[in-house]
């Protein structure tokens, strides 16, 4: 009885630990610090895929924060400066803050602006068909009603994520096997030029009502 007893104790011990183990680990490759916006496990899941893989891979831990404001912090550098000191280092942090549609991306470090092209993920053009920005085109373009405000945030904010990866372990000679590459680049490209037509078609139908407004007026 006494042997049941023990092995069942050191089951039990070797059990916990494998789950605070686990938890631990879970907790430490958490790539989406700060989730005040999106609130999606799919993506979650997916950025957590490519957070961890380049971390392994590269040694450099690439963060997200989405928030609905930036608080007490006056801008959004000083935002990322504070909660990037919070992070495992080396650390690149790519912020998106909701209020006003805000993004930006952040090394403490200043080496690692040399492993991404942050104008380019950064560009606020969208014109076909060059699509130079990621993000910022997405984030500002007004979507159909179908499509959920939280959707857009995270289809941009994953596209700038993934992009930023890729440019990340290419500079080091690597290739990510999580990465999206060409499915990325060809899903934003229809993404934006879906968002883009359903403007452009709005603005046809504002205007043909109120010329049509304007001839019954004169009738």
């Amino acid at each position: 009885m006494k042997f049941k007893h023990t092995h069942l104790l050191q089951k039990l011990k070797k059990n916990t630990l494998f789950l605070l183990f686990s938890i631990s680990t879970s907790i430490h490759a958490n790539f989406i610090v700060i989730d005040e916006v999106v609130k999606n496990d799919d993506f979650h899941k997916q950025v957590e895929i490519i957070g961890n893989e380049l971390s392994s891979k590269t040694n450099i831990n690439l963060y997200m924060s989405l928030t609905k404001n930036l608080g007490e912090h006056k801008t959004i550098i000083d935002y990322q400066k504070n909660l990037i000191k919070t992070l495992k280092q080396p650390a690149i942090l790519f912020s998106f803050v909701e209020d006003n549609k805000q993004v930006q991306i952040f090394a403490e470090d200043k080496s690692l602006y040399e492993t991404f092209d942050r104008k380019e993920i950064m560009s606020p053009l969208a014109i076909w068909p060059f699509f130079n920005g990621r993000v910022i085109p997405i984030i500002t373009a007004k979507a159909p009603k179908e499509v959920p405000l939280t959707d857009k945030y995270a289809v941009a904010m994953f596209n700038g994520y993934a992009e930023i990866s890729e440019q990340v372990s290419s500079s080091k000679g690597i290739i990510l096997d999580s990465a999206v590459g060409d499915t990325n680049k060809t899903f934003y490209k229809y993404m934006i030029s879906f968002i883009f037509s359903i403007t452009f078609l709005t603005i046809l139908k504002l205007l043909y009502d109120s010329f049509v407004k304007r001839r019954k007026n004169a009738a």
